[in-house]
């Protein structure tokens, strides 16, 4: 990732926050509403096209809710390309506005669609870089400035001209300019919090297969230290004897009994033997998983449990089937970790898992991760 903070979204930067935190573009939606509405009915009788109004508002608060869709989890980077859709209707909405506007008795100072253009633009923000955000809001502003002009100024009895076009471009001008350093602040503090506690990448195939080495040695190891000597014994005396003969069944009962619970252990139970990792999976679901979440799953699993800062505390997770032949996955984190830390020591793993499965949530006031893993055979 680029370090200058220019170049780096909020969202790329802070993945459990901007993903699965309060509604932020949603938000500015319903805001665009409120004011929209508000203003609309309060001015009905002296606007000339009041019913363009309405639909101009529907069209803003639009933007900002296809800002929220765009940036659903599984969905590609939120870039330029993904921006232009929000950016025509804010545009649309400001053009339907305007002709409203024309000829009518309301004043500059009284046009929400101005405030509308703000609110797309700060919906835009925790998805966008500050220089994207400095992008889009100054031609959003320039199209609002020129919109209030035509609407306003050539009827303007207050003001002149220049004038009704910096207050039309002003709500435009105070967005860009806040979201702008928005943006720029939270990228560079937490930057300079994850250059002060590096989290490792998720580990790749090598260390499972390392892993499941050592399961195998130390299962080899105890029942070695069972049989090994028993045989020595028998060969020693030269005889079996009856109570060898007891001694062998019981021995090959306590061998099948650890070679079954070996055979019906998932790669899951595996890891869970060495952490604090409790699982729950009676159907051995974590063995329809991928090599891609399974990778991605266990880093999870294993820098948690590894961090320094939690050494104290577990890890609950259960699998469960779904009708549809999908698997629920819940992950459930007793640590103590301030909530910062706890945030830079899950991104960068929250980021991988997320390429990997479905409907990746987070629920911060309960530390609690839900996923979905699709159905065998499905495209997903």
């Amino acid at each position: 990732m680029s370090h200058d903070p220019w170049t780096v979204t909020p969202q790329q930067i802070d993945p459990l926050s901007w993903f699965t935190r309060p509604l932020v573009p949603v938000a500015f939606a319903l805001l665009t509403a409120l004011v929209g509405i508000t203003t609309t009915v309060f001015q009905w009788s002296i606007v000339g096209e009041p019913w363009l109004d309405v639909v101009a508002i529907a069209v803003i608060a639009s933007a900002c809710v296809l800002v929220q869709i765009s940036t659903r989890p599984l969905r590609p980077m939120f870039g330029p390309r993904q921006a232009l859709a929000p950016l025509a209707l804010a545009v649309a909405g400001l053009a339907l506005s305007t002709v409203s506007a024309i000829d009518s008795d309301t004043l500059v100072q009284y046009w929400w669609a101005s405030i509308g253009v703000g609110c797309v633009i700060a919906s835009l923000g925790p998805f966008s870089t500050a220089r994207q955000v400095l992008a889009y809001g100054t031609g959003l502003t320039a199209v609002s400035a020129a919109c209030g002009y035509v609407a306003f100024a050539p009827d303007s009895r207050v003001w002149p001209g220049l004038s009704v076009t910096l207050i039309a471009g002003c709500a435009g001008v105070v967005a860009t300019v806040a979201t702008a350093t928005f943006c720029y602040v939270v990228v560079s503090r937490t930057q300079s919090l994850l250059r002060g506690n590096r989290a490792e990448p998720p580990a790749p195939d090598g260390p499972s297969d390392e892993l499941a080495r050592r399961v195998e040695r130390r299962t080899l190891a105890r029942l070695g230290s069972r049989v090994a000597p028993f045989l020595e014994g028998i060969a020693d005396a030269g005889e079996v004897t009856a109570a060898d003969r007891a001694l062998a069944g019981q021995l090959a009962r306590q061998l099948r009994s650890d070679l079954v619970s070996q055979v019906n252990r998932t790669w899951l139970d595996s890891v869970a033997l060495f952490g604090r990792i409790y699982v729950v999976d009676p159907d051995r679901l974590a063995d329809r998983m991928n090599p891609a979440q399974r990778t991605a799953l266990r880093a999870l699993l294993l820098s948690v449990t590894a961090n320094p800062g939690a050494a104290a505390g577990s890890l609950f997770i259960e699998l469960r089937g779904e009708p549809d032949g999908s698997t629920a996955v819940a992950l459930s984190l007793d640590f103590s970790l301030p909530e910062g830390r706890r945030a830079m020591l899950l991104a960068p793993y929250y980021l991988t898992l997320q390429t990997t499965v479905d409907s990746l949530t987070w629920d911060p006031s309960r530390d609690l991760l839900r996923f979905q893993l699709p159905a065998e055979g499905s495209d997903s």
